[in-house]
């Protein structure tokens, strides 16, 4: 924090940014928290290489890097490339069939929603 920020009293929050060490990190934790050593190794490369590209330095043949580590640790290679969403995608809803007196399918109770389109209360 810079000090005309301590003295207003404000409070600065980091967000983190989406670069190459930090999606290096996260694949590492992903692949199940593996040390450097570990996901070095398990990608071919060095722990010093490793290490250093985690701290910020960028490797000078990055698409085999990132072709490498995709590989040995299950992420995709776009993303470690350019980064994007963090989290996983949403699930598709399921639709719900009410069934007739002769087994056969009937009315649908619930219909999928249009994101334009207001939730309203249908009564039962």
């Amino acid at each position: 924090m810079d000090e005309s920020s301590e003295r207003e009293g404000r409070v600065v929050t980091r967000v983190p940014v989406d670069t190459f060490d930090h999606r290096l990190m996260l694949a590492r934790s992903h692949a199940g928290r593996l040390s450097i050593q570990e996901a070095a190794t398990k990608c071919g490369f060095t722990h010093q290489s490793w290490s250093n590209w985690e701290r910020g330095r960028v490797p000078r043949d990055i698409l085999d890097v990132a072709e490498a580590v995709a590989e040995g640790l299950g992420v995709d290679r776009d993303w470690l490339l350019h980064g994007g969403p963090l989290t996983r995608p949403e699930k598709p809803r399921r639709l719900r069939v009410a069934y007739t007196a002769n087994r056969g399918p009937g009315r649908i109770l619930r219909r999928p929603r249009r994101v334009d389109e207001p939730r309203v209360r249908v009564p039962a």
